[in-house]
């Protein structure tokens, strides 16, 4: 939830350029939007839901590991696209190239949401599989162990 401060920040400070220097709204405006938008309000919501929503359900709380590897796509790909939109403007003909790197950085946010999505579904339990199913500490509190 601290990053969605620094991006509640930086949106702030981005939107504080775009109304000192209106004719540069249309360069700033996307990274604006975005990093107040996927950066602040999602990262916080994340961050809320990953901690709430296991507890609210009964789930078990959903792996570290799941949410550290959530964490470093959702945050490497919202920092490409806070800056890219700014480079393709300034360095307009290496546009392919940026177009790209815009696309990857999409994509490792985009995979980030996944991960929180299919970690979420599973805590409501809408995903039955192996991995989502609580662990019994022993077997006398394995209702299954008895049967086995």
């Amino acid at each position: 939830m601290i990053s969605s401060l620094f991006y509640l920040l930086i949106g702030g400070i981005l939107g504080l350029f775009m109304a000192t220097f209106p004719s540069l709204r249309g360069i700033v405006h996307f990274p604006h939007a975005h990093t107040m938008v996927i950066g602040w309000i999602s990262m916080m919501i994340f961050g809320l839901a990953y901690h709430v929503i296991p507890r609210f359900s009964g789930s078990p709380l959903i792996s570290d590991c799941f949410q550290k590897l959530h964490w470093w796509l959702a945050n490497i790909g919202m920092i490409g696209m806070m800056i890219l939109p700014i480079l393709q403007f300034f360095f307009y003909p290496y546009l392919p190239l940026l177009n790209i790197l815009f696309f990857i950085f999409g994509l490792l946010q985009f995979l980030g949401i996944l991960i929180f999505v299919v970690q979420i579904l599973k805590a409501l339990k809408f995903l039955n599989t192996p991995f989502s199913k609580p662990k019994a500490c022993c077997n006398s509190c394995d209702d299954n162990a008895k049967f086995k």
